[in-house]
């Protein structure tokens, strides 16, 4: 269309009639601000007069609300007056806000992105410095891990997975306030934003977040209930970054789940040098396996009844460069969290088949060797054709192996737990549920899974030097295995009245300090050799 020099329709070609959905004979030699009022100091209006008074084309992009559309109109001015060409421009309008959507939205759960997170945190941070706190009113971010998320995907797969996250979002969602914001920034990560709040209102919500996870979600065909570590940081008086806010969170997140998983931790700065301990950990952890710094120690076993050894525990030590031998209590949640825990089993199942090699060379016979599985571990993909492969890979016979497994690891997924621990025992390898009694200790389950071993938790054991009851119930432990056709073994024993109980209950074997500490793999050959 081209209107002249005092804002008149000169022409306008049939598109342009039908974009304006007016007839142009009605238009033609009339006003444009008296046909269309409307558009008086609008986007359109303001580029025509811009070209119309300095010459130079002029470029407008707007929702035109008339059509339900988007239009580009280009001005371009001449000695009559102004021409502009118009353009529907709905599709690219859509495609180039489906890719902002896409760069900063989670596609799965429809909530912001990392990206778009640091964006309004961003700018949360500079508002709070700009207008200062009211009556104690501040800013807080949450900081969201599900505790144990991994494990879900590796027992029911990653459409459930899915699944879960999907419901997570939804009831997020539904009790977030209009002005707080939520954020999916990593797998089973989230990050909440609350404005104008106080800390005891951040950890109530908080709570309220935990509680809406322990309620059972619907995925895929399954109840499946979650729990997640929430760590909280306040923006304060003193002025911080987006970057170092939610770093505090995180710092408080991993102080939750140091603390036992499902729990609430506000950051203060105390919590600094325990999570930096952490990271040179996480860190460290490169170098470990490529540096062959873990190694194995081993705790014997012997029968009570003629002190004849039955076997060892194969205990995971860290030789660490600068801190020394550390235990798995030091470093083993951390190396459970990494990419590195995969190659944790393999290492695992080829240093115990290298030292029953070693042994076998010096003459020295361990009848059996145990070796501790997590539950990711356990539940994992093609575990009994891994042990066959490495055992025919170093001559070593699957019934020299044993793998001790906990109760967690088996009540997450007792169906796919029993169909591992079944494949285990028709390969030849045997199986020992380790702290027997210090968790969930279901007879039910207890009745369906091919256990071979029953390892009587220490605690118990310990407590047998003034209770009645753990007598009591370490006899009912014995009594219970034996009918189900499985061996007992105490673990922790270290005084001789402990021996004497425990062989009165009809325990079958024994490990502890009294036996032997931890021994090195010459220190054990030792051990071994004096026994006969």
């Amino acid at each position: 269309m081209s209107i002249d020099r005092s804002w008149r329709f000169s022409y306008m070609n049939h598109t342009a009639e039908r974009y304006l959905q007016r007839d142009r004979q009605n238009l033609l030699g009339r006003d444009i601000w008296q046909c269309y009022p409307d558009l008086v100091d609008s986007g359109y209006y303001r580029a025509y007069q811009q070209t119309a008074a300095t010459g130079l084309p002029g470029r407008h992009t707007d929702y035109y609300a008339p059509l339900g559309a988007w239009f580009e109109a280009r001005s371009f001015a001449h000695d009559d007056g102004i021409t502009v060409l118009f353009r529907d421009v709905t599709r690219e309008h859509e495609h180039a806000a489906q890719l902002e959507f896409e760069a900063s939205y989670d596609y799965l759960t429809g909530l912001a992105n990392r990206r778009k997170c640091m964006e309004v945190l961003s700018r949360a941070v500079a508002e709070a410095a700009s207008t200062g706190f009211t009556h104690g009113a501040s800013l807080a971010v949450l900081f969201v891990d599900l505790d144990h998320f991994k494990e879900v995907n590796d027992a029911f797969g990653h459409a459930v997975g899915d699944d879960l996250l999907r419901g997570f979002a939804k009831r997020l969602l539904a009790i977030l306030d209009p002005d707080f914001f939520a954020a999916r920034v990593g797998g089973d990560e989230f990050v909440l934003l609350l404005r104008n709040t106080t800390e005891s209102a951040a950890e109530a919500f908080a709570h309220a977040v935990l509680s809406e996870l322990a309620m059972p979600f619907e995925a895929c065909g399954r109840a499946v209930s979650l729990s997640a570590s929430i760590g909280i940081a306040l923006l304060r008086d003193a002025p911080e970054s987006a970057e170092a806010l939610l770093s505090h969170a995180d710092t408080a997140m991993y102080a939750a789940k140091s603390s036992g998983r499902f729990q609430v931790c506000a950051y203060d700065g105390t919590l600094d040098q325990g999570m930096r301990d952490r990271l040179a950990l996480r860190i460290d952890l490169r170098e470990a396996f490529a540096a062959n710094q873990f190694e194995l120690h081993f705790q014997p076993q012997i029968a009570l009844a003629d002190a004849s050894p039955i076997g060892v525990e194969a205990l995971l030590r860290w030789r660490h460069p600068e801190r020394g031998l550390l235990t798995p209590y030091a470093f083993l949640d951390v190396l459970l969290e990494s990419p590195y825990e995969g190659a944790l089993v393999e290492w695992l199942l080829n240093a115990v088949c290298q030292h029953i090699g070693a042994w076998r060379r010096l003459g020295v016979s361990v009848p059996r060797i145990s070796l501790n599985l997590s539950a990711r571990q356990l539940l994992g993909a093609g575990l009994t054709d891994r042990i066959l492969h490495i055992a025919r890979a170093h001559d070593v016979s699957p019934a020299m192996l044993d793998i001790e497994v906990t109760e967690d690891s088996l009540v997450s997924d007792i169906e796919k737990a029993t169909s591992v621990l079944a494949a285990l025992k028709q390969a030849g390898i045997s199986t020992s549920l380790d702290d027997f009694g210090s968790g969930y200790s279901s007879l039910g389950y207890l009745l369906r899974l091919p256990i071979d071993t029953l390892k009587i938790d220490k605690s118990f054991v310990r407590a047998l030097v003034d209770s009645e009851k753990a007598s009591a119930v370490i006899r009912g432990i014995i009594g219970l295995a034996r009918s189900l056709g499985m061996k007992t073994v105490a673990e922790g024993v270290e005084y001789p009245h402990q021996v004497a109980e425990l062989k009165d209950a009809g325990c079958d074997s024994i490990q502890g300090y009294l036996v032997s500490r931890p021994l090195d793999s010459k220190a054990l050959v030792e051990f071994m050799l004096r026994l006969g």
